[in-house]
């Protein structure tokens, strides 16, 4: 008997290992810190990647102008055709965010946009860039709303603010990198090679990210371990937009957001389409010094800008809630004027160094707002929030503004008047804009805050 009995709990534990453990094994395995700062670092490579092969073509755009023999209208649909794909494709990319598995989204995107790139260079006439062109937005906009989600689970909301300010310089390094090499390449290998050169790399990243450990989803909005209440209802509220939609209608704060998004992306896809362009025709430089010029005035103003951003709108957060709408808000007030006395200056050296301090002002702003936006919405919205967010930014905003300027360019024959009506207008209506934020963030956080609560009841 005594044998029988050690037997039979001799198979009790194998009993016991053959059951499945459902809720240990359903759940998410939460990275570690070295784990998420390994992630981020692959995310922020991302982000410089997407940003060169993005300001690559206003390096060599004179170069395409002249070859294809282009207006600026042309030359400014060629800057809006990736980007209003890209803002279309940003919302149905951003609600699979909320829904799907976030590292394979990116590395999906990751992948074509690097391939769509590198087929630019064999281009043979206006209609096929543009193609390609427009074809490389689809790649770019899924990585953006899974990319901010991931890092908002990677790291706690007092570090939230500062993480993505910094994975905000990846757009400045970017840029420097497509604006710096564009135009020496264009110059010495011809203007095709810049498409190829700045592809492949990108293939070379899908790889990586597809490699990261996936966070669990609002792990640091939650307590006691119930992150997998959060998951749950996440994966219900993600799979109908339009009852996003309505959740978003009730918080007044993220409409405020969506406004200074438009403004400021207005700024960002001119700077961007024209900039080098400007520089060549008002104070007559090559691609070469064009390029470089561009680079260094855009990366060091906006670098400096995006780290002071995020730590003064981090600081200002923990005084009162409103210190992340405060600082965008002065930012783009100082930088209004700024930036239409940098434009109408005519020698190179007093340009620049006024046109620096817009930049700043203007970078500034990117990190707290995208950080305001995981503030006032629950992790179940949140990617969908982003997503439309950037939807509406990039349609009304960067998507518009080159095509816009060349037209206002072509009409008036003058760059410097197309950019000098728009470029401070857009900056001082987003700090109007965000006046109104001030008066409604502390509401909208406080109500993120007790929905959190109300679920984890």
């Amino acid at each position: 008997m005594q044998q029988e009995d050690t037997t039979e709990k001799a198979k009790l534990p194998m009993a016991t290992t053959t059951k499945p453990p459902i809720p240990e094994k359903s759940k998410t395995i939460q990275p570690s810190k070295t784990q998420a700062l390994m992630a981020f670092i692959i995310l922020l490579t991302i982000n410089i990647l997407n940003y060169t092969d993005r300001s690559v073509l206003s390096a060599i755009q004179t170069h395409i102008k002249a070859e294809f023999g282009l207006s600026d209208t042309q030359l400014g649909l060629l800057n809006s055709s990736f980007l209003l794909i890209y803002g279309l494709a940003t919302l149905p990319l951003g609600v699979w965010a909320d829904k799907g598995i976030r590292k394979n989204i990116i590395t999906i995107c990751v992948g074509i946009w690097s391939v769509a790139t590198a087929l630019g260079g064999v281009t043979r006439n206006f209609i096929q860039l543009f193609i390609t062109r427009a074809f490389l937005g689809i790649g770019e906009a899924g990585y953006a709303p899974a990319s901010l989600s991931l890092i908002g689970d990677y790291f706690p909301k007092e570090k939230r603010g500062r993480m993505l300010s910094i994975w905000s310089t990846g757009n400045l390094f970017g840029t420097a990198i497509g604006l710096a090499l564009g135009g020496p390449i264009a110059d010495k290998l011809g203007w095709r090679w810049a498409f190829y050169i700045v592809g492949i790399p990108g293939l070379l990243a899908a790889f990586f990210i597809w490699r990261v450990i996936e966070p669990q989803r609002g792990a640091f909005d939650t307590e006691e371990g119930k992150e997998h209440e959060v998951s749950i209802a996440h994966g219900s509220l993600g799979k109908d937009f339009f009852s996003v939609v309505r959740k978003l209608i009730k918080i007044p704060t993220y409409w405020v957001l969506v406004g200074a998004f438009i403004c400021s992306f207005f700024i960002v896809g001119a700077a961007l389409a024209w900039f080098p362009t400007y520089l060549i025709r008002t104070f007559q430089l090559s691609a070469t010094k064009a390029g470089i010029l561009s680079a260094g005035a855009l990366a060091g103003g906006s670098l400096v800008g995006t780290l002071l951003g995020g730590w003064l709108a981090d600081a200002l957060q923990q005084r009162f809630p409103q210190g992340r709408m405060t600082t965008a808000t002065l930012a783009f007030l100082l930088g209004a004027p700024l930036c239409w006395l940098a434009l109408s200056l005519h020698q190179l050296a007093a340009f620049i160094a006024v046109f620096i301090v817009p930049i700043l002002c203007l970078s500034m702003c990117l990190g707290p707002i995208q950080a305001i936006i995981q503030d006032i919405t629950t992790p179940d919205i949140r990617s969908t929030a982003i997503g439309l967010a950037l939807l509406l930014g990039h349609l009304l905003g960067d998507a518009s503004s080159p095509l816009i300027i060349g037209r206002i360019s072509d009409a008036s024959h003058s760059l410097g008047f197309a950019l000098l009506v728009t470029a401070p207008t857009s900056l001082f209506l987003a700090g109007l804009v965000c006046l109104i934020g001030i008066k409604t963030v502390a509401g909208d956080i406080k109500a993120m805050q007790e929905q959190l609560h109300t679920k984890r009841e």
